[in-house]
Parts: C-alpha cells; structure tokens; sequence
C-alpha cells in the first residue's frame, strides 16, 4: 500500500492528535487494546445483546479486524479500543476534491480544512455502506461511486482505528454542507491543495495533509457515472 499514514471524527473519527503525515493519533509503538476492567465486558454490547435506543456504537475488532463486541462509542473512545474508520475524498467533474472546513466546536482540529467526509464505521454496518452514510449527512451527498484506495491496519498512531480510504465521485451534485456538522467547503484543483499544503499546512488536518502527500487525492480518477443512481466499490 506504500507509506503508512496518518482526521474528522465520526466527529473525530481519524483525527489525529498531532500534525503528522499520518492518519492516526498519539504516537510510539502500538499496543493492544482490551476492554478495560472485569466490568468491561459486561459493560459493551455484544451483537448478541440488545441495544440502546439513541446510542451510537462501534463494532469493535482485534488487530486482524475480526468483529468482537458493538460499545457506545464514548466508550469505546475512553478505552482506545480498535474499531473502523471511512475517510472519503469526494471530486466534481472537473476534477477537483471537495474540502470540508471543521466546526469550532470539534474536539480535535477546530477549524482545520478536512477531507471531504470521514466518520467511524457503525456496528453492523459495511465501509462502503458508512461512506455514503457520512457524504449524505455531511454533505447531503446521495448515490455517488466509490472506489477505495487505501487501508490502513489499526495501531496507536491511527488512534487504534482501522482505516479505510475512499475516493467518491465525481459528482454534478453541489455539496449542501449541513451546518450541524461542517463550517463551510469548497472545492479545490490539485495547485490550489498543493499552495495550501505549502503556505497554510498548520490549517489542514493530518489526514489531508497524508492522503495529498501519497498521491492519493488525485490518483486515477474514475470515469463518471452513466447511471448516478447506481453507487458501486471499485477494486484498490
């Protein structure tokens, strides 16, 4: 897959906790996660078991990826537990990728410009399927092509996240940004991402910065769509 990299959030889903070409969060060797405490177990929702009505949760997995259990996801974020994250590079049809802006109030990276959709993987629910989901809610996105680009295994610098890279698009759509969510995007050409990764870099996220610097942002783009109804996964 080449370099390793490095975020939103299903908020903060792929933010990193500091500026690095990276996906991921902290820094060091990788350790391995478990449920913390006797209680823990008893304290997640198995797939077996039923849910809470209003909760998000994750499904969490080992380090080969392998469903283990569904937890709400702030618990799953107090113990650092491995789990599945989108990031999702959506393009127009004249090429350009959509940057979404970060709301102030965001935990990690206020106000940096992102990735156009990123978000963590529902339990229960495939990447692709999560994709859509992000670009719909975030960006009022519906029925675009996805093809995926990258994976990156789960360790301590992805936030022990499991990440998934996808490039949606293109679209004729224009991005209706849902103001719960996003401060404001704009769509942007391979020199304008280029002048804001040299000039302005302390105001894009890691994952920005490491899925421009991979080549991936404008690597291959899919031919469009003849029937934008049909959303389909391409081979990486």
């Amino acid at each position: 897959m080449g370099k390793r990299p490095p975020s939103r959030s299903a908020d903060d889903a792929a933010g990193l906790r500091r500026p690095r070409p990276q996906p991921g969060q902290g820094h060091g060797k990788a350790s391995r996660p478990r449920p913390r405490g006797r209680g823990a177990a008893r304290r997640a929702a198995r797939a077996d078991a039923p849910l809470a009505e209003g909760v998000e949760y994750l499904e969490i997995t080992d380090e080969r990826d392998r469903p283990l259990m569904a937890m709400p996801i702030a618990e799953a974020r107090r113990q650092t537990l491995r789990h599945r994250v989108v990031l999702v590079m959506l393009h127009d049809t004249e090429g350009r990728i959509y940057l979404q802006k970060r709301r102030a109030t965001k935990h990690l990276y206020p106000g940096r410009w992102d990735l156009s959709a990123t978000g963590h993987v529902r339990a229960g629910e495939a990447r692709e399927d999560a994709a859509q989901r992000e670009l719909r809610e975030e960006l009022g996105i519906t029925a675009v092509r996805l093809v995926r680009r990258a994976e990156v295994p789960a360790s301590e610098e992805t936030g022990f996240a499991h990440i998934t890279l996808y490039t949606a698009g293109p679209t004729a759509e224009t991005p209706r940004p849902n103001p719960d969510e996003v401060a404001d995007g704009m769509f942007v050409d391979a020199d304008e991402l280029n002048a804001l990764l040299e000039h302005f870099r302390d105001m894009l996220t890691p994952a920005l910065v490491w899925a421009t610097e991979r080549g991936d942002v404008f690597r291959d783009m899919p031919a469009p769509c003849p029937d934008t109804d049909a959303a389909w996964e391409g081979a990486s």
